[in-house]
């Protein structure tokens, strides 16, 4: 058994060869044993195989074993499959330990069924059993891939309670669930937390995330100010960072800060691409007329058929609705299929309801 868990390869070619010499096993412990090894070698049929043999012939497999099928099953995909081995671990008297448990909030977390995840954990507490590290890192996974915020900050809160440190994967997780949902004070105190922690340390992600909710909630001085701390410790912001203080600015009428920071992206060697027109045309839609030139330079730089034609229109005072139309399904800037396309020219098509005034057809 021993031999099993530290080499299951072996021993899954020394059995797959005792057909050849005529042996066979004598007893259920070796299938047992076989049910592990498979599983840790990752053949799932063979697994699933004997494991349905088990139930049929009435084998008494441990904790080890259901645990290992779990897995298979959350692997493949069978959630469901994950929950019923579960159940028939229970239903035999078998008592589930912390690996177990954990192998199965994995399995939910990917399943996205954190309701499930919250019973499961309540059974785990009234099983006796104390959650590890490994329990609350599986739980923050699951509540933070399903955006879970509440339940996740309760896991985080537990474990600074107890005087457990996270790891940057970990504060990561919870900082891109906070950036999805808008959890902004919850964002401050993960950052400031994971920065005075001494096992771990910001490194361009937190700052990046923390930075994307400050720009969404249009709060432009924090933002900076993340900014700054940042690039200070020496990591510098990628595109989608970028794009989001663009948006920022712009809500905010910065007009000229949109620009620097547009700047910035071609002065860090980035090639702007279809996300960061579509950024522009939309900061657009919100731009007094008399300052359009400023973005309309910047939209040239990053797509010089598209900056002209968009120059040609800001210089219109009058337009055709039906020439507006043609010239946007034309299709000159980009193919007219392509759903970045069709981004780019609504946001246009907006600038110009709004800013130009047309004559009727």
């Amino acid at each position: 058994m021993l031999l099993g868990s530290l080499l299951p390869g072996k021993v899954v070619e020394w059995f797959e060869k005792m057909a050849a010499f005529g042996v066979e096993p004598i007893d259920d412990v070796t299938y047992e044993v076989m049910i592990d090894c498979y599983g840790r070698v990752g053949n799932m049929d063979m697994t699933l195989r004997l494991y349905d043999r088990s139930r049929t012939e009435k084998w008494r497999l441990d904790a080890v074993k259901f645990t290992t099928i779990i897995k298979i099953n959350g692997t493949s995909g069978n959630f469901d499959g994950c929950l019923t081995v579960f159940e028939d671990m229970r239903a035999l008297g078998v008592k589930p330990n912390l690996v177990c448990y954990n192998t199965l909030f994995d399995a939910m977390g990917r399943a996205k069924r954190p309701w499930q995840v919250k019973s499961i954990y309540q059974q785990l507490l009234s099983s006796g059993l104390t959650p590890g590290w490994a329990t609350y890192a599986s739980l923050i996974r699951a509540y933070g891939k399903a955006r879970y915020g509440d339940d996740a900050m309760i896991v985080y809160k537990e474990m600074r309670a107890k005087g457990i440190n996270l790891n940057n994967v970990l504060y990561n997780t919870l900082l891109s669930m906070c950036a999805d949902i808008g959890f902004v004070d919850e964002a401050v105190e993960l950052l400031d937390d994971m920065k005075s922690c001494t096992d771990c340390k910001p490194n361009n992600w937190p700052y990046s995330s923390t930075i994307t909710i400050f720009s969404c909630c249009i709060k432009v001085v924090e933002a900076e100010a993340v900014l700054k701390e940042m690039v200070e410790s020496g990591f510098q912001p990628n595109i989608y960072v970028l794009i989001s203080l663009i948006q920022c600015y712009g809500k905010a009428d910065r007009t000229d800060d949109v620009v620097t920071t547009f700047d910035r992206i071609i002065a860090l060697g980035i090639t702007p691409g279809e996300r960061t027109c579509g950024c522009l045309l939309n900061v657009m839609t919100q731009t007094p007329r008399e300052e359009l030139s400023k973005l309309t330079r910047c939209v040239q730089i990053a797509n010089p058929k598209l900056g002209s034609l968009i120059e040609a229109f800001v210089n219109s005072v009058f337009i055709k609705n039906v020439q507006l139309y043609e010239t946007l399904t034309v299709g000159e800037c980009y193919p007219a299929a392509t759903r970045g396309c069709f981004y780019l020219y609504t946001h246009l098509y907006m600038i110009f309801l709004g800013k130009i005034t047309k004559v009727a057809v």
